[in-house]
């Protein structure tokens, strides 16, 4: 049996994805469908692979069966299938798309409206820090789709209250309750966020959300823009790397660095995306943020053009020493943050053919700026943390500096 969902490209309709039995999903581009493809890896000529389509899909979903399952009971569909799941859940995904069930069009009324009440918003919270599966409670007022492990929600900021997303009110932040076996979770990242900011290098505004007697991670999204004529935003259009190169959730650590920069060079003419992707990466690794695998940094995509989306996933994993401390991607061979010296940013250089003097000095540029202003960004963390993270970071800081 045949089964399709129809996409939806920040309000224009592009194709359909077409599920057959025991068959990977096939995406067909609509004649009108805008200049924008809904993913690099499915480029408008067709000269995709077999399976891109599948695994673009399965990438706006949780990563783990058991949270889909989770979902599909939530959601009450009988199983969670890629395209059961996102038939329920295609109203709020991540970028500019919209997946709507066959023959079901945009809507195009009155926005819907469902606020989020402050006790709702705590016990969603709360569900997740006692759970880490719950990301949809039965029930649920809003259908979205967010991909990851870590639990998480979304809700809409409109005019400075908080609702619950649709197809017709996209979702603005995401919501993501720090487990409580890792105390200062919530207040690392958003340091770390706010650190990058502060150096230069472009991150999403984040936060720590406080409601009633719970708190959480909150992050304003990059995929959103507010609109000067309307209340309500509109979704931008974009993807993370594991989409852009075509390989499936479970894939993501399996992507070298030099994989990524040679597709990022694809479609980077002048050398800016390489460049931009380069200080995030630089930054990740000065943090000990050694879980930035390729569903961590993603791309926009506009008509003719391709760019680097603001850094979003930035936890300094060293502040928690029982968790893998190896690279998600190896910097020319080094395994871990403190093994990074500018030797190997020289070597990774050569090997994706930039210039070895600019990557040299823009790695000093932002290891000095990350040495000159780090102490200081930690300072809503536990005096016992603050000291360990410090020390983390100035040491992997005058390693960057120092060609072994």
């Amino acid at each position: 049996m045949t089964q399709i969902l129809e996409a939806w490209l920040e309000g224009h309709y592009a194709g359909r994805f077409i599920f057959g039995t025991n068959q990977p999903a096939r995406f067909h581009y609509d004649e009108g469908a805008p200049d924008t493809p809904i993913s690099l890896s499915l480029p408008r000529d067709g000269s995709s692979s077999k399976l891109a389509a599948q695994r673009f899909l399965d990438n706006l979903l949780p990563d783990a069966d058991h949270t889909r399952a989770r979902m599909a009971r939530a959601y009450e569909v009988e199983n969670p299938t890629t395209y059961a799941l996102l038939a329920k859940a295609g109203e709020d995904l991540a970028g500019g798309l919209v997946l709507l069930p066959e023959g079901a069009n945009l809507y195009a009324g009155v926005p819907r409206m469902n606020p989020v009440l402050s006790r709702a918003l705590a016990n969603r919270i709360s569900s997740i820090k006692q759970d880490a599966d719950a990301w949809i409670p039965a029930g649920a007022p809003a259908r979205f789709s967010l991909a990851g492990t870590q639990g998480k929600f979304a809700i809409a900021d409109i005019d400075g209250e908080w609702y619950w997303s649709n197809e017709s009110v996209p979702s603005t932040h995401i919501v993501k309750p720090g487990a409580p076996r890792l105390a200062g979770i919530e207040e690392a990242e958003s340091a770390a966020l706010a650190l990058a900011r502060r150096i230069g290098v472009d991150a999403a505004s984040a936060r720590v959300l406080h409601v009633e007697d719970q708190q959480a991670f909150i992050v304003e999204r990059f995929d959103r823009v507010r609109q000067s004529n309307s209340v309500f935003p509109r979704r931008l259009h974009a993807e993370d790397l594991a989409q852009a190169l075509g390989i499936g959730p479970t894939d993501k650590y399996n992507v070298t660095m030099e994989q990524a920069f040679r597709k990022l060079s694809e479609v980077d003419h002048d050398g800016n995306l390489r460049r931009r992707f380069l200080a995030q990466v630089v930054f990740n690794t000065l943090i000990g943020n050694a879980d930035a695998h390729a569903k961590n940094y993603s791309l926009f995509l506009r008509p003719g053009q391709v760019s680097l989306a603001p850094l979003y996933d930035a936890v300094p994993v060293s502040l928690y020493p029982e968790y893998d401390q190896n690279l998600a991607m190896r910097i020319a061979g080094a395994r871990q943050s403190q093994a990074v010296s500018l030797s190997h940013w020289r070597k990774l250089a050569k090997r994706i053919n930039l210039d070895q003097d600019e990557i040299s000095a823009r790695v000093q540029e932002i290891a000095s700026l990350v040495g000159e202003h780090h102490e200081g960004a930690w300072s809503t963390l536990a005096p016992h943390q603050t000291e360990l993270l410090s020390s983390a970071v100035g040491r992997n800081v005058e390693k960057a500096l120092r060609a072994d």
